[in-house]
């Protein structure tokens, strides 16, 4: 028996959710099949391009974050708010102004919490995180035009699920620590790909190998997940999954998108944690702390 061969029922049964969700973001849910030019004769600078401003992407995904996290839900709901953000305003020509960017944030949201959540958010919460600018019927209003616009599409493949599939092809011998630390950073680098419109029209599932390689590559070393072990990995990848072989160059400008966004985040990090470390050296936050103290 090849031990290092997956389980041949769970490989079987990852080959073919795997195929399932391709099948999904490959016609229902292709982005391209959605986006409509805004045929309008209204001024541009009346609007904004919620694909271009990364000003607005960034503010709506660190909003979403907070609110799940405030919640403790599943950070995979923020990446179903932003599919169906993206693909309702695919269908708009990618034109809104700020309000309406805010409201459909809101409502896309509470869409993906309904349907990827166990724990409900009453509509009056959420009506109150957007300080009252919206209220209840203003989001149900929206919720039926979004879902009537996207045909009431509103379970996207993510890159998170491919991702869980994928790694079940590791070799079966592969220590779970290593498969738990692959599937955490591959997770969370997907997570900064949510925040970034350049990946909205790729694959879910190029996304995914994206996130996989790049963290077998300059995360896990080779003592830990052996080169034969790498091999043996992307031949199942590659033999089950004949798409990939077509998909390389999309797969590897990925790679290096992500790349780049995972080296800024780590910089902001280090200097945030910079400025903290200086805050707390300095003589006012020392004085503080021996006001603080008993005499």
């Amino acid at each position: 028996m090849d031990h290092s061969a997956p389980t041949e029922w769970k490989a079987e049964e990852a080959i073919s959710s795997t195929i399932a969700l391709r099948t999904k973001e490959e016609s229902s849910y292709l982005f391209a099949n959605y986006y409509r030019p805004c045929l309008d004769n209204e001024p541009l600078e009346n609007f904004i391009n919620v694909r271009e401003d990364m000003g607005c992407r960034e503010k709506i995904c660190q909003w979403t974050f907070s609110v799940i996290d405030h919640f403790s839900l599943s950070r995979q709901t923020v990446a179903i708010s932003l599919d169906l953000f993206d693909r309702y305003f695919a269908t708009k020509g990618n034109r809104s102004d700020t309000d309406l960017a805010l409201l459909t944030s809101l409502t896309t949201l509470y869409i993906a919490i309904k349907v990827n959540e166990k724990k409900k958010i009453k509509l009056s919460t959420l009506a109150r995180l957007s300080r009252q600018q919206f209220s209840p019927k203003d989001i149900e209003g929206m919720e039926m035009e979004i879902l009537k616009t996207l045909s009431w599409l509103v379970h996207p493949p993510t890159a998170a699920d491919f991702i869980s599939q994928l790694l079940i092809l590791l070799p079966s011998d592969t220590h779970r620590h290593t498969r738990h630390k692959l599937f955490e950073i591959s997770r969370y680098t997907s997570e900064l790909a949510v925040c970034d419109p350049y990946f909205v029209e790729h694959h879910k599932s190029s996304i995914a190998l994206a996130t996989i390689l790049n963290t077998l590559e300059d995360e896990i070393c080779l003592d830990e997940f052996p080169l034969a072990c790498r091999q043996i990995f992307l031949h199942n990848v590659t033999h089950s999954f004949d798409w990939f072989s077509s998909s390389a160059q999309a797969v590897n400008r990925c790679r290096d998108r992500l790349r780049q966004l995972k080296w800024e985040q780590e910089r902001i990090a280090e200097e945030e944690f910079k400025r903290r470390e200086k805050r707390a050296r300095s003589p006012t936050s020392i004085l503080n702390q021996l006001e603080n103290e008993d005499p």
